[in-house]
């Protein structure tokens, strides 16, 4: 073999290492891309979480849940304006206003009537909670039975008590979500006061009731 035969060999061993070269750079190619789909994947899932976490919707629940009601009110109230939709937002606001005009968090006796309807907060909390009532909300409707069964709904009218209490049992939502009856103790103390014939007309009132939906609103 001549010193051509020699580069010959040479050169085609090269050649060899260069095809094998390309024929792996292919899937290598392929395994980047992919590593880097995951890796885009990873990153586009954490700031969906990170933006979860810092969506400002939650942040006046996450205050009241941590009985931070007065911080809550400033963050809830924004939301609850804006209207039809925000019936969750509602209530807790109504919630958290009622607690900061003295209703008790806990079963204790609540305060008089002409003392607490002669605060504003308490005024504002229940105008809130009536709103989200009026929409739908099952659960406002069931802290509004609660009131009237206090003493400490919108008036003093048993046939209106003994509707909010059949609109509550019969509110669409609440059954198709099959959520407890949290107002079942109100419920049962209104039906022991009134007679037979009031219960009969909340009922009838109940099933001609239309909802309210409120408008949004400029300023909370």
């Amino acid at each position: 073999m001549g010193l051509h035969g020699k580069y010959w060999r040479v050169v085609t061993q090269l050649k060899n290492w260069a095809v094998i070269c390309l024929l792996l750079a292919g899937p290598m190619d392929a395994l980047a891309q992919v590593s880097d789909r995951q890796i885009s994947d990873e990153l586009r899932q954490r700031r969906v979480e990170r933006e979860m976490r810092l969506d400002p919707y939650w942040d006046g629940f996450i205050l009241k849940y941590e009985g931070n009601c007065e911080a809550a009110t400033a963050k809830l109230h924004p939301i609850a304006a804006l209207g039809l939709g925000y019936e969750e937002a509602q209530t807790a606001l109504g919630e958290c206003l009622l607690t900061l005009a003295g209703m008790p968090e806990d079963r204790s006796a609540p305060p008089a009537r002409d003392m607490i309807f002669a605060k504003d907060t308490f005024q504002s909390g229940l105008t809130w909670i009536l709103t989200a009532a009026q929409s739908g909300g099952f659960k406002a409707q069931g802290i509004l039975v609660a009131l009237y069964a206090a003493n400490l709904g919108p008036d003093r009218d048993p046939v209106e008590a003994a509707k909010w209490a059949h609109l509550y049992l019969t509110n669409p939502t609440r059954l198709n979500l099959g959520a407890s009856v949290l107002a079942q103790g109100a419920i049962d103390a209104l039906e022991a006061r009134l007679d037979r014939e009031t219960w009969l007309a909340g009922k009838e009132r109940a099933r001609t009731w239309t909802p309210i939906f409120p408008s949004a609103t400029k300023k909370p």
